[in-house]
């Protein structure tokens, strides 16, 4: 899977626990590709933007739009009613900094990389998945 379609799922999956916690389960999409595939028991559903792009579209029954944020990067915009915003971390990185109502927090994980570590109340956990890949694992509180 490419970055850039990682960095998509990272997104998809941070936007999906504006209200609540739980895991991430990952699997393969129709493509072969290893990312998330139920998010807190909601299926992640993937298929293609209008740029033709194989990202995620629905996670259980919320549907994902994508468009353009201010520096005109093609990204997810919503995921059902929440708004994506977009802005500057810490670093200087061009990333999301809001989910509906929940600003999203990036700091260091146990691997020393600079991540989104908390939305909202919630804290971002990360593991290893079933391919050896540190990843976001689930929401807790």
């Amino acid at each position: 899977m490419s970055k850039y379609k990682w960095w998509v799922a990272a997104v998809v999956t941070l936007a999906a626990f504006t209200a609540q916690a739980g895991d991430i389960r990952y699997g393969y999409n129709a493509k072969g590709e290893y990312v998330p595939v139920e998010i807190d028991g909601q299926q992640v559903d993937y298929g293609y933007n209008a740029r033709g792009e194989y990202v995620p579209v629905k996670i259980g029954n919320q549907q994902i739009d994508y468009g353009f944020n201010a520096k005109g990067d093609y990204v997810p915009t919503k995921v059902g009613n929440n708004n994506i915003d977009y802005g500057y971390n810490a670093k200087g990185n061009f990333v999301p900094t809001k989910v509906g109502n929940n600003n999203i927090d990036y700091g260091y994980n146990a691997q020393g990389n600079f991540v989104p570590t908390k939305v909202g109340n919630h804290r971002v956990d990360y593991g290893f998945n079933s391919k050896g890949r540190f990843v976001p694992v689930g929401i807790g509180n």
